[in-house]
């Protein structure tokens, strides 16, 4: 690759060249990758390896704009004035949601960027580091990166609101620049959080917490007031998610949003407060134009805010590492001449784990088990279960609060709801069912899904590919099937409903968890990426993975009504409810299997060369 070198010069005055050399620089770079990822991705449409990844993407597209041509063009026009200020604070919630998620996350947020400050991936790191390439410049090289992947979500956006505003290309460019700057919002409070100490970080998670607790405690007060008394389960979530818009449109969030303002106006061609003020409304190409100018000034002060707040992210991070040096030094010293007492950092949080290794290999547990088992795949699960043991406070907050709010119906003491009963009862059923689906898989991302550069290892592994999928998801599946049991065991409790359902459901909702973690992984072969990736390819995989669970919400009460009726029509009354119990049991387990060989399938055609995306 012919890249010019950079020289390092300094000048007297005015811009220094060697800013635009590595402008220069950088511009070529992306250029030559670009070039290389469009060829590529081309060349993968005509692959036949490649031809289940293109049909679904390309089938995908189809039906998101058959979609938004016929179905949502015929739909009710949302008032402007409240698209507007949705745009804007709905950004908004999601910024405060990330600022708590980054609180309480151990790497700090973005994992990819390393300890040392760099704004760079690692493999970034050793393409452009090393080179006399000013930091601010590299800093934001990842401009160019945001482009696609935004200009996507945008274009898929639109689909949804061209019917509610009057100008799709104002629509588009709003859209695109609300997304583009909510990323540098989301990175500046990554690179805030990760520069933070330990005690800093506690301060911020116990003011994030108060924060969580307060919005849950507002949204859930309203939405008990606001809703009927007697009304059904759904009604309470309608009414939760009309609290949670009005709590975006709200003036504080409003406020919060003063970024986003020209963006959100510019989409729906409304002037701006003050703009209005001085010129006439019906001026919409000038307050368009304000607008436009109004929102690449925020962006550019957003920018030159990540700027700043890298050096000083810096900054913190090396007085950081120079304070527990230092802190190390003088606890190493004081334990001189008393080895004994020296003990590992992760020594404390280990030893429950090697107090159950002791205890395996004292009953000789693991031997027996591998005279059925591969011994490879009894590694994989000993691999899995010491990754939840190590994340285990997050797996169980994770999974209480869908707990939680499965079993709500059933805590009320409203005498007109309680009377409800199997109403109530299939709100448990469809919260369990939610769940899993939704909340289950990003949880336990302890598969195939965090091993992608392992994919060499895993397949030096004397392993079968049935054996290695099956070792990968049962460890997520287990822990998914214990939380569905636990909220079946206290909804009988509860509620008191037959055991037959009860034992029906224990078995079949585990078959669903089955289902739910091999698609995933399945379509994580077929559209393999990296951690906080980005791109076209990533936009389309997280709209499929909706699409599908969607399609399964519906294939499964549709599948089990179907075949109640053909039992009721051709079997006798007295053997009826057996077989429509049994068959529907052994129908749901027969798609969790077929499920299960796709994922083998997935895994067996899977190529780390050929599959691998670049960082």
């Amino acid at each position: 690759m012919n890249v010019p070198h950079p020289q390092a010069q300094s000048t007297g005055g005015g811009s220094s060249p060697s800013v635009w050399h590595a402008v220069a620089t950088l511009w070529h770079l992306e250029t030559i990758r670009t070039t290389y990822r469009v060829k590529r991705f081309l060349a993968r449409l005509g692959s036949p390896r490649q031809a289940f990844a293109s049909m679904l993407a390309i089938g995908f597209v189809a039906l998101y704009l058959l979609a938004g041509l016929t179905v949502l063009a015929r739909r009710d026009v949302v008032d402007p004035s409240r698209l507007q200020l949705w745009l804007s604070g709905g950004m908004v919630c999601y910024a405060i949601y990330h600022a708590i998620k980054y609180a309480w996350s151990k790497s700090g947020g973005m994992s990819s960027v390393p300890l040392t400050g760099s704004p760079l991936t690692p493999a970034m790191g050793l393409w452009i580091h090393g080179g006399p390439l000013p930091r601010d410049i590299v800093s934001l090289h990842e401009v160019v990166r945001l482009v696609p992947s935004t200009a996507a979500k945008t274009s898929l956006l639109c689909v949804v609101l061209y019917r509610d505003v009057p100008s799709l290309v104002c629509l588009w460019v709003g859209v695109f620049s609300a997304l583009f700057t909510l990323e540098w919002i989301r990175r500046l409070i990554s690179q805030f959080m990760d520069a933070l100490n330990t005690r800093e970080r506690k301060v911020i998670q116990g003011v994030a917490a108060l924060v969580a607790i307060a919005l849950v405690a507002q949204i859930g007060m309203q939405t008990w007031n606001r809703t009927p008394a007697g009304s059904d389960p759904a009604q309470y979530m309608v009414s939760m998610i009309g609290e949670a818009a009005e709590f975006a449109m709200s003036a504080p969030v409003q406020w919060l949003a003063t970024p986003l303002q020209p963006a959100s106006h510019l989409a729906v061609c409304q002037p701006m407060q003050w703009a209005a003020l001085v010129f006439p409304a019906d001026w919409i190409v000038l307050h368009a134009g304000l607008s436009l100018v109004g929102t690449f000034g925020w962006i550019a002060v957003v920018l030159f805010g990540y700027v700043r707040l890298d050096h000083w992210s810096l900054t913190k991070r090396h007085a950081n590492e120079q304070l527990q040096l230092q802190q190390f030094i003088g606890g190493t010293s004081s334990l001189v001449g008393h080895p004994g007492r020296f003990q590992q950092p992760n020594s404390v949080s280990r030893s429950g784990f090697a107090r159950l290794t002791r205890l395996f290999t004292r009953l000789n547990v693991g031997r027996r088990f591998d005279l059925f088992v591969n011994p490879g795949v009894t590694a994989v699960f000993v691999r899995q279960w010491h990754c939840v043991v190590r994340y285990r406070a997050s797996v169980i907050v994770s999974f209480a609060i869908p707990m939680i709010v499965s079993l709500s119906p059933l805590l009320t003491n409203d005498s007109a709801l309680a009377g409800k009963a199997t109403r109530q009862w299939m709100f448990v059923i469809g919260g369990i069912a939610l769940s899993t689906l939704l909340l289950a898989p990003p949880a336990l991302q302890i598969d195939f899904r965090r091993d992608l550069k392992r994919m060499w290892l895993l397949r030096a592994f004397p392993i079968r590919p049935l054996a290695m999928c099956v070792a990968m998801i049962s460890m997520p599946v287990l822990i998914t099937s214990l939380f569905q049991w636990a909220t079946l065991g206290l909804a009988y409790s509860i509620a008191g409903p037959p055991i037959y359902q009860v034992v029906w459901l224990a078995i079949t909702l585990p078959a669903l968890a089955t289902m739910t973690f091999a698609i995933e992984n399945a379509l994580f072969l077929t559209f393999p990426h990296h951690v906080h990736d980005q791109g076209i390819a990533m936009v389309i995989r997280a709209k499929v993975t909706f699409l599908w669970k969607g399609v399964l919400l519906l294939l499964f009460p549709a599948l089990l009504y179907a075949w109640t009726l053909l039992c009721v029509a051709t079997i006798p009354a007295d053997w009826c409810p057996a077989v429509a119990y049994v068959g529907s049991i052994l129908g749901f387990w027969m798609m969790a299997l077929t499920s299960i060989a796709v994922c083998v399938w997935a895994w067996g055609r899977f190529d780390p060369a050929a599959d691998t995306p670049a960082e």
